[in-house]
């Protein structure tokens, strides 16, 4: 069988180099075609590689998991974070937006009891004393409880 290819081979001249020339560039018809393919397939390799460091890059950026939490967020919950900055600073930075979320926040809170004044609460009625005694007694509290 042999015989028979190489005398097939060499009654076509040339026919052994096309041969060979297509199993050495395999599926590719020519030098150009590979050359083509290769630059191609090295620049989405490229891109690829950008594109992952950028996503590494934000990983570390971001504090790690806690010990219950066993996966990553998704890259859904990565863009819907992004987003909801996004949205912060937006609102943040343009008064009349800002003026109208806290107005629709406070009006949601109608019927919740809230502090009055600056938020410090309520105080305790002044205890008066009846007698020298009661005085007497408050006064030692008093400088016992402040040191």
């Amino acid at each position: 069988m042999k015989e028979e290819e190489n005398v097939a081979s060499e009654a076509v001249p040339g026919a052994a180099a096309q041969e060979a020339d297509r199993t050495e560039y395999g599926k590719f018809g020519s030098a150009d075609a590979l050359l083509r393919a290769y630059e191609s397939l090295e620049a989405e390799f490229t891109r690829r590689s950008q594109r992952l460091k950028e996503l590494e890059g934000r990983n570390k950026e971001e504090k790690p998991p806690e010990a219950g939490q066993a996966e990553p967020p998704s890259a859904e919950g990565l863009r819907a974070e992004r987003t909801s900055e996004e949205l912060y600073r937006a609102v943040t930075g343009n008064e009349s937006v800002r003026a109208r979320v806290l107005s629709d926040y406070l009006a949601s809170l109608r019927g919740v009891p809230l502090m009055g004044g600056s938020g410090a609460g309520v105080s305790a009625p002044a205890v008066r004393p009846k007698s020298i005694a009661e005085a007497g007694a408050l006064a030692l509290g008093y400088f016992k409880n402040t040191k």
